[in-house]
Protein backbone atom coordinates (compact mmCIF):
# COMPACT_ATOMS: atom_id res chain seq x y z
CA UNK A 1 0.00 0.00 0.00
CA UNK A 2 0.64 3.45 -0.59
CA UNK A 3 1.68 5.55 1.98
CA UNK A 4 -0.77 8.13 2.43
CA UNK A 5 -0.17 11.35 0.67
CA UNK A 6 -0.34 14.61 3.23
CA UNK A 7 -3.14 17.17 2.59
CA UNK A 8 -2.03 20.16 0.53
CA UNK A 9 -2.83 23.40 1.13
CA UNK A 10 -4.89 25.42 -1.43
CA UNK A 11 -3.43 28.23 -3.92
CA UNK A 12 -2.84 31.94 -2.53
CA UNK A 13 -4.36 34.17 -4.77
CA UNK A 14 -2.57 37.00 -4.25
CA UNK A 15 0.90 35.19 -5.09
CA UNK A 16 -0.54 33.55 -8.35
CA UNK A 17 -2.25 37.17 -9.48
CA UNK A 18 1.51 38.73 -9.45
CA UNK A 19 3.14 36.07 -11.23
CA UNK A 20 0.65 36.79 -13.47
CA UNK A 21 1.30 40.24 -14.01
CA UNK A 22 5.26 39.55 -14.44
CA UNK A 23 6.22 40.52 -10.45
CA UNK A 24 7.40 36.87 -9.77
CA UNK A 25 10.27 34.82 -10.26
CA UNK A 26 8.96 31.26 -11.62
CA UNK A 27 6.64 28.79 -9.15
CA UNK A 28 5.32 29.29 -5.79
CA UNK A 29 4.40 26.40 -3.91
CA UNK A 30 2.07 25.42 -0.99
CA UNK A 31 3.70 22.96 1.26
CA UNK A 32 2.48 20.99 4.19
CA UNK A 33 5.07 20.85 7.31
CA UNK A 34 6.50 17.56 6.43
CA UNK A 35 5.47 16.85 2.54
CA UNK A 36 8.00 15.93 0.68
CA UNK A 37 8.94 17.71 -2.86
CA UNK A 38 6.92 15.31 -4.97
CA UNK A 39 3.99 16.33 -2.83
CA UNK A 40 4.19 20.50 -2.98
CA UNK A 41 1.38 22.06 -5.23
CA UNK A 42 2.27 24.69 -7.84
CA UNK A 43 0.21 27.97 -7.56
CA UNK A 44 1.91 29.69 -10.06
CA UNK A 45 5.19 29.65 -12.56
CA UNK A 46 6.39 32.13 -14.65
CA UNK A 47 9.14 31.13 -17.89
CA UNK A 48 11.04 34.04 -19.91
CA UNK A 49 12.41 32.58 -22.66
CA UNK A 50 13.71 35.56 -25.07
CA UNK A 51 10.02 36.33 -26.45
CA UNK A 52 7.50 34.68 -24.01
CA UNK A 53 7.11 34.35 -20.90
CA UNK A 54 4.33 31.69 -19.25
CA UNK A 55 2.28 31.74 -16.17
CA UNK A 56 -0.37 29.28 -14.84
CA UNK A 57 -2.76 29.22 -11.41
CA UNK A 58 -5.80 27.37 -10.92
CA UNK A 59 -6.69 30.90 -8.94
CA UNK A 60 -6.76 32.62 -12.54
CA UNK A 61 -8.23 31.52 -14.87
CA UNK A 62 -9.53 34.42 -16.16
CA UNK A 63 -5.80 35.46 -16.96
CA UNK A 64 -5.48 32.45 -19.77
CA UNK A 65 -4.27 33.69 -23.42
CA UNK A 66 -3.21 30.41 -24.88
CA UNK A 67 0.09 29.25 -22.95
CA UNK A 68 0.69 27.79 -20.10
CA UNK A 69 3.00 25.86 -17.64
CA UNK A 70 2.55 22.42 -16.69
CA UNK A 71 1.72 21.67 -13.31
CA UNK A 72 3.67 18.65 -11.31
CA UNK A 73 2.45 15.39 -10.83
CA UNK A 74 3.75 12.70 -9.05
CA UNK A 75 2.28 9.09 -8.53
CA UNK A 76 0.97 10.62 -4.70
CA UNK A 77 0.27 13.69 -5.85
CA UNK A 78 -2.33 15.75 -8.19
CA UNK A 79 -2.06 18.58 -10.69
CA UNK A 80 -4.00 21.59 -12.00
CA UNK A 81 -3.09 24.27 -14.44
CA UNK A 82 -5.05 26.77 -16.51
CA UNK A 83 -3.44 28.55 -19.77
CA UNK A 84 -2.32 31.98 -19.01
CA UNK A 85 0.69 33.88 -21.09
CA UNK A 86 1.93 37.33 -20.84
CA UNK A 87 4.99 39.03 -22.59
CA UNK A 88 8.08 39.16 -21.64
CA UNK A 89 8.81 42.98 -20.09
CA UNK A 90 11.76 45.41 -21.01
CA UNK A 91 13.05 44.29 -17.50
CA UNK A 92 13.42 40.83 -19.11
CA UNK A 93 15.24 42.10 -22.02
CA UNK A 94 17.99 44.27 -20.33
CA UNK A 95 19.17 40.98 -17.98
CA UNK A 96 20.07 39.40 -21.53
CA UNK A 97 23.28 41.33 -21.48
CA UNK A 98 26.35 39.04 -21.20
CA UNK A 99 28.94 38.55 -18.51
CA UNK A 100 30.67 41.63 -19.74
CA UNK A 101 27.79 43.83 -18.58
CA UNK A 102 27.72 41.48 -15.44
CA UNK A 103 28.27 43.13 -11.50
CA UNK A 104 30.75 42.00 -10.01
CA UNK A 105 30.99 39.03 -7.94
CA UNK A 106 33.21 37.51 -5.71
CA UNK A 107 35.95 35.86 -7.62
CA UNK A 108 36.15 36.19 -11.64
CA UNK A 109 33.88 34.51 -13.60
CA UNK A 110 35.05 32.72 -16.25
CA UNK A 111 32.08 32.09 -19.14
CA UNK A 112 33.18 28.74 -21.44
CA UNK A 113 31.95 29.61 -24.69
CA UNK A 114 29.68 27.56 -26.51
CA UNK A 115 30.96 26.07 -30.05
CA UNK A 116 28.97 26.61 -33.06
CA UNK A 117 27.09 22.88 -33.46
CA UNK A 118 25.47 21.78 -37.20
CA UNK A 119 21.83 21.03 -38.26
CA UNK A 120 21.04 17.08 -37.13
CA UNK A 121 18.11 15.50 -39.62
CA UNK A 122 15.91 13.67 -38.25
CA UNK A 123 15.42 9.97 -39.45
CA UNK A 124 12.40 10.30 -41.71
CA UNK A 125 12.19 6.24 -42.05
CA UNK A 126 11.84 5.90 -37.75
CA UNK A 127 9.82 9.14 -37.62
CA UNK A 128 7.16 7.57 -39.99
CA UNK A 129 7.65 4.73 -38.39
CA UNK A 130 6.62 6.33 -34.87
CA UNK A 131 3.89 8.28 -36.29
CA UNK A 132 2.75 5.30 -38.05
CA UNK A 133 2.63 3.23 -34.71
CA UNK A 134 1.00 6.24 -32.82
CA UNK A 135 -1.85 6.74 -35.42
CA UNK A 136 -2.75 3.29 -34.54
CA UNK A 137 -2.38 3.11 -30.74
CA UNK A 138 -5.46 2.91 -28.61
CA UNK A 139 -6.51 5.56 -26.13
CA UNK A 140 -6.87 3.97 -22.97
CA UNK A 141 -9.85 5.01 -21.13
CA UNK A 142 -9.79 7.81 -18.53
CA UNK A 143 -11.02 6.76 -15.35
CA UNK A 144 -13.70 8.56 -13.88
CA UNK A 145 -12.62 11.31 -11.21
CA UNK A 146 -9.17 11.49 -13.47
CA UNK A 147 -7.96 14.98 -12.80
CA UNK A 148 -7.89 16.95 -16.01
CA UNK A 149 -4.74 18.70 -17.38
CA UNK A 150 -2.80 16.88 -20.28
CA UNK A 151 0.34 15.80 -19.28
CA UNK A 152 2.43 13.12 -18.12
CA UNK A 153 5.59 13.18 -16.05
CA UNK A 154 9.18 11.32 -15.92
CA UNK A 155 10.39 11.68 -11.78
CA UNK A 156 14.47 11.38 -12.05
CA UNK A 157 16.99 11.47 -9.06
CA UNK A 158 20.72 12.31 -9.37
CA UNK A 159 23.11 9.88 -11.14
CA UNK A 160 26.21 11.19 -11.65
CA UNK A 161 28.30 14.42 -12.37
CA UNK A 162 30.80 14.71 -15.01
CA UNK A 163 32.44 17.65 -17.36
CA UNK A 164 30.54 16.30 -20.35
CA UNK A 165 27.89 17.67 -22.75
CA UNK A 166 27.33 15.53 -25.56
CA UNK A 167 25.13 17.67 -27.07
CA UNK A 168 27.21 20.98 -26.77
CA UNK A 169 30.62 19.01 -26.98
CA UNK A 170 29.88 15.81 -28.49
CA UNK A 171 33.05 13.20 -28.09
CA UNK A 172 35.21 16.08 -25.99
CA UNK A 173 35.07 14.36 -22.95
CA UNK A 174 36.30 17.25 -19.97
CA UNK A 175 35.57 20.27 -22.33
CA UNK A 176 32.55 21.39 -20.65
CA UNK A 177 31.90 22.71 -17.29
CA UNK A 178 30.65 20.44 -15.10
CA UNK A 179 26.99 19.01 -15.08
CA UNK A 180 24.66 17.14 -13.14
CA UNK A 181 22.78 14.19 -14.73
CA UNK A 182 19.93 12.49 -14.47
CA UNK A 183 18.06 9.84 -16.03
CA UNK A 184 20.19 7.90 -18.14
CA UNK A 185 23.09 6.34 -16.19
CA UNK A 186 25.49 6.14 -19.57
CA UNK A 187 25.95 9.90 -20.50
CA UNK A 188 28.99 11.18 -21.69
CA UNK A 189 30.49 13.09 -23.78
CA UNK A 190 30.16 10.42 -26.74
CA UNK A 191 26.81 9.56 -25.60
CA UNK A 192 24.63 9.08 -28.84
CA UNK A 193 20.96 8.55 -29.04
CA UNK A 194 21.58 4.83 -29.74
CA UNK A 195 23.55 4.53 -26.49
CA UNK A 196 20.92 6.17 -24.65
CA UNK A 197 18.34 3.60 -26.46
CA UNK A 198 20.52 0.51 -25.88
CA UNK A 199 21.90 1.21 -22.40
CA UNK A 200 18.93 1.93 -20.46
CA UNK A 201 19.46 1.88 -16.85
CA UNK A 202 17.92 5.29 -15.67
CA UNK A 203 17.46 6.98 -12.33
CA UNK A 204 13.82 7.89 -13.83
CA UNK A 205 10.38 6.70 -13.26
CA UNK A 206 9.11 5.21 -15.84
CA UNK A 207 11.95 2.96 -16.74
CA UNK A 208 10.88 3.28 -20.57
CA UNK A 209 12.34 6.68 -20.36
CA UNK A 210 15.62 6.46 -21.44
CA UNK A 211 16.43 10.45 -21.85
CA UNK A 212 19.27 12.28 -20.40
CA UNK A 213 18.56 15.07 -18.76
CA UNK A 214 21.82 17.58 -17.23
CA UNK A 215 22.03 21.21 -15.70
CA UNK A 216 25.14 22.92 -14.12
CA UNK A 217 26.54 22.06 -10.63
CA UNK A 218 25.40 24.17 -8.28
CA UNK A 219 27.90 24.92 -5.15
CA UNK A 220 27.69 26.35 -1.78
CA UNK A 221 29.93 29.31 -1.20
CA UNK A 222 30.23 29.32 2.48
CA UNK A 223 31.28 25.35 2.47
CA UNK A 224 32.73 24.87 -1.08
CA UNK A 225 30.60 21.69 -1.03
CA UNK A 226 28.49 20.52 -4.15
CA UNK A 227 24.58 20.64 -3.65
CA UNK A 228 22.97 17.83 -6.35
CA UNK A 229 19.30 18.51 -6.84
CA UNK A 230 17.29 15.50 -5.38
CA UNK A 231 14.80 15.49 -7.76
CA UNK A 232 14.35 16.70 -11.78
CA UNK A 233 10.49 16.51 -12.58
CA UNK A 234 10.43 16.54 -16.28
CA UNK A 235 6.60 17.49 -17.20
CA UNK A 236 5.62 16.24 -20.79
CA UNK A 237 2.26 18.65 -21.63
CA UNK A 238 0.19 20.59 -24.18
CA UNK A 239 0.19 23.98 -23.95
CA UNK A 240 -1.95 24.17 -27.11
CA UNK A 241 -5.66 24.34 -28.06
CA UNK A 242 -5.30 20.70 -28.75
CA UNK A 243 -9.01 20.58 -29.65
CA UNK A 244 -8.92 21.55 -32.84
CA UNK A 245 -7.87 19.52 -35.82
CA UNK A 246 -4.10 20.40 -35.08
CA UNK A 247 -2.94 17.43 -32.16
CA UNK A 248 0.50 17.15 -29.98
CA UNK A 249 2.21 14.11 -31.27
CA UNK A 250 5.13 12.41 -29.67
CA UNK A 251 8.62 13.86 -29.91
CA UNK A 252 11.21 11.63 -32.38
CA UNK A 253 13.70 9.95 -30.74
CA UNK A 254 17.17 11.79 -30.74
CA UNK A 255 15.29 15.27 -30.37
CA UNK A 256 18.41 17.89 -28.14
CA UNK A 257 17.41 21.34 -26.50
CA UNK A 258 18.85 23.58 -24.33
CA UNK A 259 17.25 26.11 -22.15
CA UNK A 260 18.58 29.61 -20.85
CA UNK A 261 21.90 30.45 -21.65
CA UNK A 262 25.20 29.59 -19.56
CA UNK A 263 26.87 33.12 -20.98
CA UNK A 264 24.29 35.36 -19.15
CA UNK A 265 25.67 36.97 -16.25
CA UNK A 266 23.86 38.94 -14.80
CA UNK A 267 22.37 40.10 -11.44
CA UNK A 268 19.18 38.37 -10.02
CA UNK A 269 17.83 40.12 -7.44
CA UNK A 270 14.20 39.50 -5.60
CA UNK A 271 11.40 39.85 -8.33
CA UNK A 272 13.92 38.63 -11.33
CA UNK A 273 12.38 36.71 -13.77
CA UNK A 274 14.07 33.27 -14.57
CA UNK A 275 15.42 33.00 -11.26
CA UNK A 276 16.27 30.65 -8.51
CA UNK A 277 13.00 31.13 -5.50
CA UNK A 278 11.93 29.25 -2.72
CA UNK A 279 9.29 26.08 -2.73
CA UNK A 280 7.22 26.93 0.55
CA UNK A 281 7.47 29.97 2.52
CA UNK A 282 7.97 33.46 0.07
CA UNK A 283 8.96 32.92 -3.13
CA UNK A 284 11.89 35.54 -3.17
CA UNK A 285 13.00 34.20 0.13
CA UNK A 286 12.89 35.62 3.70
CA UNK A 287 16.00 37.20 2.76
CA UNK A 288 18.35 36.95 0.07
CA UNK A 289 22.04 36.07 0.06
CA UNK A 290 24.68 38.91 0.42
CA UNK A 291 25.07 39.18 -3.00
CA UNK A 292 20.85 39.54 -3.50
CA UNK A 293 21.01 36.78 -6.29
CA UNK A 294 19.65 33.90 -4.33
CA UNK A 295 16.60 33.32 -1.92
CA UNK A 296 17.36 32.41 2.08
CA UNK A 297 14.26 30.51 2.08
CA UNK A 298 11.86 30.43 5.62
CA UNK A 299 8.47 28.53 7.01
CA UNK A 300 10.52 25.37 6.04
CA UNK A 301 10.75 26.16 2.22
CA UNK A 302 13.76 24.85 -0.32
CA UNK A 303 15.64 26.55 -3.22
CA UNK A 304 13.84 25.62 -6.60
CA UNK A 305 14.36 26.39 -10.18
CA UNK A 306 11.50 25.60 -13.23
CA UNK A 307 12.24 26.10 -16.86
CA UNK A 308 9.64 25.35 -19.69
CA UNK A 309 11.19 24.11 -23.13
CA UNK A 310 9.69 25.00 -26.80
CA UNK A 311 6.51 22.70 -28.16
CA UNK A 312 6.82 23.67 -31.66
CA UNK A 313 9.18 21.89 -33.84
CA UNK A 314 10.04 22.11 -37.36
CA UNK A 315 9.91 19.09 -38.26
CA UNK A 316 13.23 18.38 -39.72
CA UNK A 317 15.85 18.67 -37.96
CA UNK A 318 16.92 16.95 -34.38
CA UNK A 319 19.18 20.10 -32.96
CA UNK A 320 20.68 23.32 -34.82
CA UNK A 321 23.81 24.83 -34.34
CA UNK A 322 22.79 26.99 -31.17
CA UNK A 323 20.31 24.11 -30.46
CA UNK A 324 17.68 26.17 -30.08
CA UNK A 325 16.48 27.39 -33.93
CA UNK A 326 15.15 24.02 -34.82
CA UNK A 327 12.41 24.47 -32.38
CA UNK A 328 10.38 27.59 -30.89
CA UNK A 329 7.07 28.41 -28.60
CA UNK A 330 3.85 28.31 -29.49
CA UNK A 331 1.43 31.18 -28.78
CA UNK A 332 -2.37 32.05 -28.83
CA UNK A 333 -2.72 28.10 -28.75
CA UNK A 334 -0.97 27.52 -31.84
CA UNK A 335 2.18 27.60 -33.39
CA UNK A 336 4.37 29.48 -35.66
CA UNK A 337 4.40 28.09 -39.54
CA UNK A 338 8.18 27.66 -40.10
CA UNK A 339 7.55 24.68 -37.00
CA UNK A 340 4.50 23.06 -37.76
CA UNK A 341 4.83 19.87 -35.34
CA UNK A 342 3.37 20.42 -31.63
CA UNK A 343 5.49 18.28 -29.48
CA UNK A 344 4.67 18.14 -25.75
CA UNK A 345 5.75 20.99 -23.93
CA UNK A 346 8.65 19.86 -21.59
CA UNK A 347 8.84 21.71 -18.21
CA UNK A 348 11.32 20.71 -15.32
CA UNK A 349 11.24 21.10 -12.15
CA UNK A 350 13.95 20.92 -9.82
CA UNK A 351 14.45 20.68 -5.90
CA UNK A 352 17.34 21.44 -4.73
CA UNK A 353 17.72 20.55 -0.34
CA UNK A 354 18.89 23.69 1.05
CA UNK A 355 17.03 26.17 2.53
CA UNK A 356 19.61 28.73 1.26
CA UNK A 357 22.84 30.67 2.82
CA UNK A 358 23.28 33.99 3.26
CA UNK A 359 27.06 33.44 0.90
CA UNK A 360 24.90 32.48 -1.77
CA UNK A 361 25.61 30.14 -4.31
CA UNK A 362 27.72 29.31 -7.54
CA UNK A 363 26.86 27.54 -10.61
CA UNK A 364 29.68 25.65 -12.68
CA UNK A 365 28.52 28.12 -15.23
CA UNK A 366 28.64 30.99 -13.16
CA UNK A 367 25.96 33.35 -11.97
CA UNK A 368 22.72 32.27 -10.63
CA UNK A 369 21.48 33.55 -14.43
CA UNK A 370 23.16 31.40 -16.16
CA UNK A 371 20.97 28.75 -15.02
CA UNK A 372 20.04 26.45 -17.95
CA UNK A 373 19.44 22.81 -18.91
CA UNK A 374 19.88 20.26 -21.79
CA UNK A 375 17.50 17.22 -22.85
CA UNK A 376 18.71 14.37 -24.88
CA UNK A 377 15.27 12.60 -25.86
CA UNK A 378 15.32 8.75 -25.87
CA UNK A 379 11.90 7.10 -24.92
CA UNK A 380 10.33 3.57 -25.07
CA UNK A 381 8.60 4.32 -28.44
CA UNK A 382 5.11 2.55 -27.70
CA UNK A 383 5.56 4.36 -24.19
CA UNK A 384 5.97 7.91 -25.36
CA UNK A 385 3.03 7.37 -28.26
CA UNK A 386 0.72 5.94 -25.43
CA UNK A 387 1.74 8.56 -23.16
CA UNK A 388 0.53 11.37 -25.75
CA UNK A 389 -2.37 9.64 -26.55
CA UNK A 390 -3.76 8.99 -23.66
CA UNK A 391 -2.83 11.75 -21.52
CA UNK A 392 -2.07 14.70 -23.93
CA UNK A 393 -4.88 13.97 -26.51
CA UNK A 394 -7.70 13.10 -23.88
CA UNK A 395 -6.47 16.02 -21.83
CA UNK A 396 -5.53 14.58 -18.82
CA UNK A 397 -3.03 13.97 -15.84
CA UNK A 398 -1.28 10.84 -15.62
CA UNK A 399 1.22 10.39 -13.09
CA UNK A 400 4.76 9.15 -13.80
CA UNK A 401 4.18 5.43 -13.94
CA UNK A 402 1.02 6.54 -16.89
CA UNK A 403 -1.92 5.79 -14.34
CA UNK A 404 -4.63 8.52 -14.33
Amino acid sequence: MSPRRPRLLRPALAVATAAVLGLTAAVAFDVVPGASAANSTPLAATATHGHEQAATSEATQEAKAGASTVAPTTEHSTAHGEKAASTATSKAAAQSTTSKAAATTDAPIHVMKMPKGKWINVDKKAWAAQLADFKTTKPRKVKAGAKMNPEFNATCSYSHSGKNDPIVFPNQTGASHLHSFYGNKITKANTTVDDLMKFTATTCVPKKDHSSYWVPSLTNKATGKKVQPNMLIAYYGSLLDDKNKKKTVPMPNGMRMIYGDASKQVKTPAGSRDAFYCSGGPLEGKSRSTDGNWPVCGDGGTVHFMMRFPDCWDGKHLDSPDHKSHVSYGSQGDCPKAFPVRIPAMTFSIYYPTHGSKAGYSLSSGMASSMHADAFIAWDVKTMNDRVKSCVRQLATCASNGKF
